[in-house]
């Protein structure tokens, strides 16, 4: 026949069970605590305007960015920086980790970007059906994989995580394109830091 187990163990073990839920709650309300506290502080009423604090100045242009430590960058998780590309200049083809979105605030040009997927980006020329028949135009080459869109003030471009891409300036005047990383982003696997790649 099987021990019956006693009373004062019965009662010890409720209480150390009472115990360890009561520590469990007190730890799960304090962890609310925080992150209610962190939410109150993240609130989009406190963002302050700022001033870009590190300017890089090249043969075609200026690229300045914002200290991604600041409080607001840090609650919102994101990285911002402004490129200005002087007439007929380009600025050197770069990716990041992290998606981006590019807000045209001036000027207008040409943006490209490098879509990942096939490796074949090369194609000797270009077959056409016509009437049954193949025919190919020799000296015609297209690089498939290469997007390149007209952008002009005002517009909006979102450029996937890791997509290498380039700006260049065919107007008149300054092309200003502020941009913002979205450092917290599943794809910036690296660290919550801004990091540009820039070919040579």
């Amino acid at each position: 026949m099987a021990k019956a187990i006693p009373f004062e163990t019965l009662i010890i073990f409720f209480l150390v069970s009472t115990a360890f839920a009561q520590y469990q709650t007190g730890q799960q309300s304090q962890q609310q605590q925080i992150q209610q506290q962190e939410a109150r502080q993240c609130r989009i009423q406190r963002i302050t305007p700022s001033q870009p604090t590190q300017r890089i100045q090249s043969e075609g242009g200026v690229t300045e960015m914002w200290n991604e430590f600041e409080d607001q960058f840090q609650c919102a998780g994101v990285a911002a920086l402004r490129n200005i590309i002087q007439p007929n200049c380009l600025s050197l083809p770069n990716f990041s980790p992290s998606p981006r979105l590019v807000y045209i605030q001036q000027g207008e040009g040409l943006i490209g970007m490098s879509i990942p997927g096939c490796a074949e980006t090369y194609h000797s020329g270009q077959q056409s059906v016509r009437g049954g028949g193949v025919s190919t135009r020799q000296g015609e080459q297209r690089d498939q994989h290469q997007k390149v869109h007209r952008v002009r003030q005002g517009d909006i471009v979102a450029l996937p995580a890791g997509v290498a891409h380039w700006c260049y300036n065919d107007g008149n005047e300054e092309l200003v394109a502020v941009s913002v990383n979205d450092l917290n982003n599943n794809a910036n696997q690296l660290e919550q830091k801004l990091r540009v790649c820039v070919h040579n």
